[in-house]
């Protein structure tokens, strides 16, 4: 009875775990959209085959493929960034959510 016992919360916590593992993809699946609609038009991807847009040409935004663009930068600055904007960047008007999922999905996926 014990065993059983046992068993029936081990799979009942590892379906919990299977159910967040999903959840966490999922933002990273929003952010990920989010960024192709709001940032990727400039922020060209290497790897992505999509091919440097004029604007990538000539003002050279952060490629966040290259670890080299990561020096410095953490979520708090690329979130004032989205607010403010920055050099030629405007600011993008976004809900505090949709921010999140940006930051979330550049620092957990692009970064790695």
């Amino acid at each position: 009875m014990k065993k059983i016992f046992i068993c029936s919360i081990a799979l009942a916590l590892g379906g919990m775990l299977v159910l967040f593992g999903n959840a966490r993809a999922d933002d990273y699946s929003a952010g990920q959209t989010l960024f192709k609609k709001n940032c990727q038009f400039c922020h060209n991807l290497k790897g992505d085959d999509n091919y440097p847009s004029a604007y990538y040409r000539q003002f050279r935004p952060k490629d966040f493929s290259d670890p080299d663009s990561w020096k410095g930068l953490d979520g708090q600055k690329i979130e004032q960034v989205i607010k403010k904007g920055k050099g030629v960047m405007p600011a993008i008007n976004l809900k505090p959510e949709d921010t999140k999922a940006i930051i979330d999905y550049m620092t957990h996926v692009l970064k790695n």
